[in-house]
């Protein structure tokens, strides 16, 4: 891990959805930290929780029917699962802001991009409207928008899907947060906009010194932007290491699977991407043991009745798999 300090530490997330079918347990024992300067990557499939653990982070799990139901989230020193909800509103968009999927659904469409970008300035900084309206245009000019004073007049609609990412990252960063939340901030954006947003992620990270969370299902984004990484399944993390480890020395099935699928345009051979057989499990019928077993072509008895623990195997790099485990882990010795 870096040797910056310590922003965030998540301890032992628990998130629970209570409906009809009873709870489901849409994330468990979730535990990381993130240090400042630092990118730190959330990988996995749809529904394995990556999206409820960064809305954690911001208290906007929707309640009813999901609630925290354990754990700790430790923002510069202090529990933000205990404080209220209006210190809350203080540390959410100033503190820790965050970039939804979705711009067109985001932003308010009856509503120009400069107010909206102007609101989240007046509600947590003390400034006049016209202060405000400097500081939005700045920030419009700052993501690299042409026409900047024609953008801030205009409404969502009007806007093409990049410009509205670009104003979701001017309005996510216009009260200079320590954490930039990044919730799949290419998506259904088409492959050269993609690598230009990231690219502008990567630059305002630098110029405000912020801290980055960054969810993807896209390992490639992945090995460009973060320092660290973690690999989430069903809801928990299976893997957490350094990026460089990660595609060096992928230890769990499931990494392996994910990395399997990546096309190599280096590769002459015509060989047939590899596919993890199966699919994620329901939240109302999760395996008993370890949850990626049904699918794990090296699942042995004790992989379909126990869940493991996360597992050290050195250079900061976790892994929750049975394969690992001193006690256990001769069963896979011979193969």
């Amino acid at each position: 891990m870096k040797e910056n300090k310590e922003l965030l530490e998540v301890k032992n997330l628990g998130i629970t959805f209570f409906t009809d079918q009873g709870a489901l347990p849409a994330v468990q024992e979730v535990d990381f930290k993130i240090y400042e300067g630092e990118t730190l990557g959330v990988v996995g499939e749809s529904g394995c929780g990556k999206s409820m653990t960064a809305l954690s982070l911001m208290q906007l799990i929707p309640t009813p029917p999901g609630k925290i139901t354990s754990g700790e989230i430790i923002y510069k020193g202090e529990d933000l699962l205990k404080k209220s909800q209006d210190e809350i509103q203080q540390i959410r968009g100033k503190e820790i802001s965050m970039i939804f999927q979705e711009p067109m659904t985001s932003l308010n469409p009856v509503i120009t991009v400069g107010k909206q970008i102007m609101e989240s300035i007046l509600i947590h900084d003390e400034v006049s409207k016209e202060d405000a309206s400097r500081r939005a245009l700045e920030m419009i000019k700052l993501v690299g928008i042409p026409m900047p004073e024609k953008v801030f007049a205009s409404y969502p609609h009007q806007l093409s899907g990049g410009m509205r990412q670009r104003i979701m990252i001017a309005m996510a960063l216009s009260c200079q947060p320590s954490l930039l939340i990044c919730d799949e901030p290419t998506t259904a954006l088409d492959v050269t906009i993609q690598a230009q947003i990231l690219r502008l992620i990567n630059k305002m990270k630098h110029e405000m010194n912020s801290s980055v969370l960054l969810i993807t299902h896209d390992m490639g984004v992945i090995s460009e932007m973060a320092d660290n990484v973690i690999v989430m399944y069903a809801g928990k993390i299976v893997e957490y290491t350094a990026v460089k480890n990660l595609f060096k020395n992928p230890l769990h099935p499931y990494t392996l699977g994910l990395m399997a699928s990546i096309p190599d345009i280096d590769s002459d051979d015509e060989e047939e991407l590899e596919v993890i057989p199966g699919s994620v499990p329901m939240l109302y019928e999760l395996p008993k043991g370890c949850f990626f077993a049904p699918r794990c072509k090296y699942a042995k008895e004790i992989c379909h009745n126990e869940c493991p623990s996360m597992i050290d195997k050195g250079e900061n790099h976790l892994v929750r798999c049975w394969k690992y485990d001193k006690e256990h882990g001769k069963e896979w010795e011979d193969e």
